[in-house]
């Protein structure tokens, strides 16, 4: 038995829905005796609604990057929260970076702070923001926060000074119009680790396939592959780049 675990948006997703040669493909991998596993940025909440419209099945679901983990039945296996103090200090510094929005993550649900709705948010632009700040945080729980911007050169500084300033509390990662913030020790690699522990399997029979730099950290960890559409630093640590999801099945199950 063989693991393979994707990132979702960019490289499972591409389209506005999953294409069917992937869900296909998915189908002929567990047939086959495999597990499929999802690791994603995204919280359990936006995720099951993929799953919903997509209709394909996960043997475990990796959410926050690698912060959450849930198995296929929908039973949670473990939330890993970020200081409550570091989080608040870390939301002053957002609030003042030229940004249109964050969001807020307590471990299923997300929450829409909007910074600057001058600003065109091409993360979050969809998502309303239904509570103030205030009434989310009073939740006093906080797994994940996003912060969406479009300039990647922003992106990449706020990474820096995120690391160097909250080092030992928080690890952030750039990603596609946005930057993850996750407790530090979290990532893709440590969550998927734990699936394949939980599963009973060694790290020989993992594969991971991504498109972004939030996926880098499993790419190195595992048997790494990723797709075409991804920059050419995640293709130059990958074994493998493949045009989809279905390419990558299609020469595993070889």
């Amino acid at each position: 038995m063989k693991l393979l675990a994707s990132d979702y948006d960019g490289t499972l997703r591409y389209e506005p829905k999953v294409v069917k040669e992937d869900l296909d493909a998915l189908k002929r991998w567990q047939q086959a005796g495999n597990l499929f596993v999802v690791v994603t940025g995204r919280s359990m909440e936006s995720f099951m609604q993929e799953l919903k419209e997509n209709d394909f099945q996960c043997d475990f679901i990796v959410l926050n990057n690698g912060g959450v983990i849930y198995d296929g039945s929908g039973k949670c296996l473990g939330v890993r929260y970020l200081d409550f103090d570091k989080a608040m200090e870390l939301i002053e510094y957002i609030r003042t970076l030229p940004c249109a929005s964050y969001v807020l993550n307590d471990g299923y649900h997300r929450h829409r702070v909007v910074i600057d709705a001058s600003q065109k948010d091409l993360k979050y632009g969809d998502m309303p923001q239904e509570k103030d700040e205030k009434e989310i945080l009073e939740g006093g729980k906080i797994a994940q926060i996003v912060i969406s911007l479009s300039d990647d050169e922003l992106a990449a500084s706020i990474v820096r000074y995120i690391n160097e300033q909250f080092s030992g509390f928080i690890q952030s990662y750039a990603n596609r119009n946005c930057v993850d913030i996750v407790p530090v020790g979290v990532s893709k690699a440590e969550g998927l680790a734990y699936v394949a522990y939980y599963a009973g399997l060694s790290e020989e029979d993992v594969y991971a396939i991504g498109d972004s730099y939030n996926d880098l950290p499993m790419i190195q960890e595992f048997h790494g592959f990723s797709v075409m559409s991804a920059p050419e630093k995640i293709k130059e640590s990958s074994k493998q780049v493949y045009l989809s999801v279905a390419d990558c099945i299609d020469d595993l199950l070889k």
